[in-house]
């Protein structure tokens, strides 16, 4: 029996606002953003400062987290994402903060950089408009514009490589590491062409595992290098595909979460472990993945595997968040809802301005 997800006429009632379409443009947002940050003028000297502090929410949260990881094992001063209200209590001149909220109008992160305005921090700021523009234009603070009438996660090419651009821009990033951009992208285009709606059940990885997941929750597990995909993954799952979905991390997994295979079939019928491998990870990492995944097929529901691609680290994370991207929307039809909406999240923001 034919899948509805090879019917043009079912994906394009579902999916009427073309999230499908935004995804399988990621390569060119990815070039946009690069080009963005080319043209504009920086101040800023980012030796002069220990740590790179990201405030965002949601979607706009994620870019500062891949960021994060990549840079993990080259630069020197540390980045964390803050997810809040409040800046903590430690950050102060010597702190440079990434203003990020697609919309602009995040009240978290518009009450983050009040704060850091108040304890006198450098601030860049990332938005398509709105408050924290018009906030950024007051205070002289430089301004990132991202395009409009984009879905907040669905604009992750335009955050993450405008973050990225950013952080080459002022002097953070070498030329070696700054290589893996271009294999990044040229491994992007490669999974949209394979994944892309038109691409039939058979040969599409996308809807091969939208297909299995299918009816079950899914566990996502990753190495450490892909903490920020499995995230990714987790809300992907929750807002395109309207599905619950948690998260587990390598080698942390081994000291608490395979505990859980021990509640057999009853009550992990229904879950699907996705696991996210690392080809190029350490060996004895991966053996004791192996061995998790048979111990763990015993008793999950399900067990699926995603493979990046890729040599370097920046090319394999972006290989397995396509993938994630497109699985979760796949899924999202598979379930009769629009990828696209969140209603849920518009009645709890409604509510709160009550």
């Amino acid at each position: 029996m034919p899948s509805v997800l090879d019917d043009p006429k079912y994906i394009k009632q579902l999916d009427p606002d073309g999230m499908l379409e935004t995804i399988t443009d990621f390569p060119n947002s990815a070039r946009k953003a690069i080009q963005n940050t080319e043209g504009i003028r920086f101040k800023v000297n980012g030796g002069d400062y220990d740590t790179i502090l990201v405030a965002g929410m949601g979607g706009s949260a994620v870019g500062g987290l891949l960021l994060r990881d990549w840079l993990m094992d080259t630069l020197r001063i540390s980045i964390t994402v803050s997810r809040g209200y409040h800046l903590p209590a430690w950050v102060n001149e010597n702190t440079l903060i990434y203003a990020v909220s697609y919309s602009g109008n995040t009240e978290e992160t518009l009450s983050q950089y009040r704060e850091a305005v108040d304890r006198g921090c450098t601030v860049i700021c990332f938005c398509s408009g709105g408050t924290l523009a018009e906030r950024a234009k007051e205070n002289d603070h430089i301004l990132v514009k991202f395009p409009k009438g984009l879905q907040p996660r669905a604009a992750i090419p335009h955050q993450f490589y405008n973050l990225a651009g950013v952080t080459r821009r002022i002097g953070l990033i070498s030329d070696s590491k700054w290589e893996e951009i271009e294999e990044s992208i040229r491994v992007a285009e490669e999974h949209c062409a394979e994944m892309k709606p038109e691409v039939p059940l058979g040969s599409n990885t996308g809807k091969k595992l939208a297909e299995e997941i299918k009816g079950y929750i899914p566990f996502i597990y990753a190495p450490q290098l892909f903490m920020s995909i499995a995230y990714r993954y987790s809300t992907q799952f929750n807002e395109n595909s309207k599905s619950p979905a948690a998260t587990n991390f390598y080698p942390e997994a081994f000291h608490n979460s395979i505990m859980a295979r021990e509640a057999g079939k009853e009550l992990l019928g229904n879950i699907c472990a996705v696991i996210i491998r690392d080809p190029e990870g350490e060996k004895r990492l991966n053996k004791k993945i192996d061995e998790s995944v048979e111990l763990m097929r015993e008793s999950f529901g399900k067990v699926v595997e995603v493979m990046p691609r890729g040599v370097s680290n920046l090319a394999r994370m972006m290989s397995a968040l396509i993938q994630g991207d497109f699985t979760s929307a796949y899924l999202g039809l598979l379930y009769g809802v629009d990828p696209s909406t969140t209603e849920s999240i518009r009645i709890l923001k409604a509510s709160l301005k009550d």
